[in-house]
């Protein structure tokens, strides 16, 4: 009998809030109210999606760097030039795409993405006002990166390796803000020796981005770029597309700062 009893109240207790339930949920006051929540939930989501896309390092291109560089420009700046065969180092062999008369010929398919990944690198540097600084050897590239480096906005080391990142209560007198990323027009100073500010960089643990020539160890630059290092005519080109993916960065910092 008691068993009976409590079987019915349970079922008049679930009788009764289901139909409360489709009472309430039919009401005015309650739609609105359910309304006004599907309303905040959708402003949140559309909030924190904006954020996401303000945000530089959720975005997957935040300064169009893509659009900077195509395929096609390499292959007019004849950035697919290597050495002969002979002075080819072992650890380039991945982006060497064949040889033709005994010169390499580099892999531009696998150039392009790294690319953009160096430059989107920069621009990222320069939107948190970091130091970026290019460095060369060459005679012949003196005058190119030192104008890059000034059109810019930034600095250029272009003389003798006095070794000013490890070496700077000697040279100074005191400690110095060391760079946040070094550019390197090339990998070998004369006579084929590995520059050493890339050895200091390493050790420091300041990033790089270097232009690697078929004869040149890949592995020891940060955001290398597999490429003729020689044409100045390419050097030049690339001194551009760096200094433009920089100014995309500071003109970024600008528009968040007056904002703001």
């Amino acid at each position: 009998m008691a068993s009976l009893v409590l079987k019915h109240l349970v079922q008049r207790t679930c009788n009764f809030t289901r139909s409360t339930f489709r009472y309430a949920s039919s009401s005015p006051t309650v739609q609105r109210h359910i309304i006004k929540e599907d309303d905040v939930i959708r402003s949140r989501k559309e909030n924190n999606t904006t954020m996401l896309t303000d945000d530089p390092l959720n975005h997957d291109d935040y300064f169009n760097v893509r659009s900077m560089v195509t395929l096609e420009d390499l292959f007019k700046n004849r950035a697919h030039f290597g050495h002969v065969t002979g002075m080819r180092n072992p650890w380039m062999s991945q982006y060497i795409y064949g040889h033709r008369l005994d010169v390499d010929i580099i892999d531009l398919d696998k150039t392009l993405p790294m690319l953009h990944s160096a430059l989107n690198f920069l621009a990222h540097i320069a939107y948190r006002q970091g130091i970026v600084l290019f460095l060369t050897r060459y005679p012949a590239h003196v005058p190119l990166v030192e104008r890059a480096a000034r059109d810019c906005g930034e600095y250029a080391h272009c003389r003798k390796w006095d070794y000013p990142f490890t070496n700077t209560q000697a040279l100074f007198g005191y400690d110095i803000r060391l760079p946040d990323v070094c550019i390197f027009t090339h990998t070998l100073a004369p006579p084929n020796q590995l520059h050493p500010g890339i050895s200091d960089s390493n050790k420091l643990l300041i990033p790089t981005v270097a232009l690697c020539d078929t004869d040149c160890n890949p592995n020891i630059i940060t955001y290398p770029i597999p490429s003729n290092d020689d044409t100045l005519k390419l050097v030049e080109f690339y001194l551009t597309l760096f200094q433009q993916a920089i100014m995309a960065g500071k003109e970024k910092r600008r528009e968040k700062d007056s904002s703001s």
